[in-house]
């Protein structure tokens, strides 16, 4: 018995030596583990074609474990992602951030409630290539060190061949690239175009169904779908299972609120007396319209409306900018609900919210101003952009310029940084008002500009720009600016570029090169730009809403 007892002390000792030393089968430096045991193990294609470039990884342990990371290597290069899954004995792991058509050796590393830690049998998974539809995303500036770690996500607005036509139909995918302008995710769902696709808090990606017929969709990053919304008003086909929103539409932009509600961009019509039929000609005779306004709407997830805002109550009707008497905007929306032409009043473009003060703040291009709205009182707060052709009461809420500042035509996409200015991008189109002559097309430029805006004094500045000065480019539409606060840096989409061969701003038609480029500039003057990606490809067009900086391609 004392020799069995001395054995088996020793035994003891020998397996506690083994563990400290070598981990047993693991790394002396790391100090890993098998003792956990994996019962099964599987890597299989993503069973939603939605999202080809991705794979489910499923292990089973003998103990309650967590995947803490996943390690990747394709020939290329190798990498790791940090996980923040659940103690489970069963896993199912998305596996994403793969570019296509290449190998992968895929690892997970485990972790079990005392800390022990192992590596899993290394799985082989191989990506497809992309459809030949997709764009080469071309990289023309890098410079890895100063820009904002992440990846970049962005939905392709269009695709056209050379004689202009959409080619092909509904195609409008997310794409998510890396610095590198490597494609390493994209959801294309084929039946519907992706249109303004960002994250919620929650993880899953949202987007808005263009051309807004079908509503609001929330997927997972295996393109599976969580929840979806359609409004009632002018919805044609909604799916069995959306959310119904008591509202005319869904178009453009909208926000996420801390409450969890959503904050939208809907529409209303109303037929106006007396209104305008010309743009270019003040005396031109007046007539009854049909005229589509912005209606700003909070409703929860549960689709009940909580509070909406007209800007036919906000704004003055009677004031017109350039593309105000726009026709074709609304009319598949408004098809068989009103009768007769409708007019694109105000094609409100982007929205946010400040929770300090309960308002919103809106982009609204055809009236080329930007407009604050209490969301309390329904007050209209401020305007910025031209003081021109406003009346009152209207005009005594127009901020008063300090300083060098240039206003604002058509733009996109404001927003705001963390030091309480507001971003946007400055589209420039015409750069005049009714009735005064618009900037020749071959002349016009955009801008992405920086302004700061003093409530109390109702003034403004300008604080920073990007445009002609220091590189001349121009969007005729679309267009997005985001602020990065960890890099310090500024994204700048040209989203609706059109040039000739000789690079000279032209109108949409034979010979001319529609492209979009993704630039990301330092926030600082003079401007340095640290990273650059282009789709740009002869007989082919392209276009980009609008593109944000994330952290990783995993919530």
């Amino acid at each position: 018995m004392k020799l069995r007892a001395r054995f088996m002390r020793t035994s003891s000792l020998l397996i506690t030596v083994c563990f400290l030393l070598l981990g047993c089968n693991g790394s002396p430096e790391t100090g890993q583990t098998d003792t956990l045991g994996v019962t099964s193990i599987s890597l299989t294609p993503n069973p939603n074609p939605t999202v080809p470039l991705a794979a489910v990884l499923s292990l089973t342990t003998e103990e309650f474990t967590r995947v803490i990371s996943l390690h990747f290597a394709d020939g290329d290069r190798a990498w790791e992602v940090d996980l923040n899954e659940e103690f489970s004995m069963d896993h199912e792991i998305p596996v994403l951030g793969m570019r296509p058509d290449r190998s992968h050796n895929i690892t997970a590393t485990l972790r079990d409630s005392a800390g022990n830690e192992f590596k899993a049998e290394t799985q082989i998974f191989v990506t497809p290539p992309l459809p030949d539809a997709f764009p080469v995303p071309v990289i023309a500036a890098h410079d890895r060190d100063r820009m904002e770690p992440g990846v970049t996500i962005f939905n392709i607005n269009g695709r056209w061949d050379a004689s202009g036509r959409s080619s092909p139909e509904n195609f409008s995918p997310a794409i998510i690239v890396d610095d590198e302008g490597e494609i390493i995710w994209y959801y294309l769902p084929g039946n519907h175009r992706v249109h303004d696709i960002r994250r919620l808090k929650n993880g899953n990606l949202i987007y808005e169904v263009w051309p807004g017929t079908d509503g609001m969709v929330e997927i997972d990053m295996l393109g599976n779908i969580h929840r979806r919304w359609h409004f009632t008003g002018t919805a044609k086909n909604p799916a069995p299972d959306s959310i119904a929103v008591e509202t005319d539409s869904f178009h453009h932009d909208f926000a996420e609120l801390p409450n969890g509600n959503f904050l939208l961009m809907s529409s209303e019509h109303r037929a106006i007396e007396d209104w305008y039929t010309s743009e270019t000609d003040p005396n031109a005779p007046r007539a009854n319209a049909n005229v589509i306004g912005d209606v700003v709407v909070e409703f929860t997830p549960e689709g009940e409306v909580i509070n909406e805002w007209s800007l036919f109550d906000i704004l003055d009707p009677y004031r017109i900018g350039y593309n105000s008497l726009r026709e074709d905007f609304w009319a598949t929306h408004y098809d068989g609900v009103v009768e007769g032409v409708v007019h694109d009043w105000t094609h409100g473009n982007a929205l946010i919210y400040e929770e300090e003060d309960n308002s919103f703040i809106m982009s609204v291009p055809y009236q080329d101003a930007v407009i604050k709205v209490s969301m309390d009182t329904g007050e209209l707060v401020w305007i910025l952009g031209t003081h021109e052709n406003w009346n009152e009461p209207w005009s005594k809420k127009l901020l008063t310029p300090v300083g060098d500042v240039g206003w604002s035509y058509k733009h996109h996409a404001i927003s705001h940084t963390e030091n309480g200015t507001y971003l946007l991008f400055d589209n420039g189109a015409a750069r005049a008002s009714p009735y005064n002559n618009k900037m020749p097309l071959t002349e016009s430029y955009s801008r992405a500009v920086e302004y700061s805006v003093d409530e109390e004094a109702m003034e403004v500045r300008q604080l920073w720009v990007y445009g002609p000065e220091q590189e001349n480019f121009y969007g005729r539409y679309l267009g997005d600016v985001d602020w990065h606060p960890e890099a310090d840096t500024v994204m700048v989409n040209v989203g609706g570029a059109e040039t000739n061969s000789d690079g000279i701003n032209a109108p949409p038609g034979p010979g001319t090169q529609r492209w979009a480029r993704l630039m990301e500039i330092t926030h600082t003057q003079p401007v340095e730009k640290v990273w650059e990606m282009q789709l740009k490809q002869d007989g082919v067009g392209w276009s980009i809403y609008r593109a944000d900086r994330m952290p990783s391609v995993y919530p």
